[in-house]
């Protein structure tokens, strides 16, 4: 039997969740304006031009992992969030 307090956990983990993504997604898109900066930043430390893009493609690559597990999650706190109260309402009929 599912009760009320169940749904407002799963309801409060999606929203955690969701959080989550939009921190990642910021971080994401931060990187990302900051590109000519963080280049200018490896040349100034001494990297050649292609080692400096290549330091930043892995960041590019690490901080897109991230964002996509993040949604992946929230989309998982959805889905639970969503059959809970499906369950829910059809104990309810």
């Amino acid at each position: 039997m599912i009760r009320k307090e169940e749904i407002h956990a799963a309801k409060k983990l999606w929203e955690q969740a969701r959080a989550s993504a939009a921190l990642a997604h910021e971080s994401y898109a931060l990187l990302v304006k900051s590109h000519r900066t963080l280049l200018h930043s490896y040349r100034t430390a001494g990297f050649p031009f292609n080692q400096a893009a290549q330091q930043f493609e892995s960041l590019i690559e690490e901080y897109a992992a991230r964002y996509k597990l993040a949604l992946e999650h929230m989309d998982a706190m959805a889905e639970e969030h969503r059959k809970l109260l499906e369950e829910f309402k059809k104990m309810s009929s």
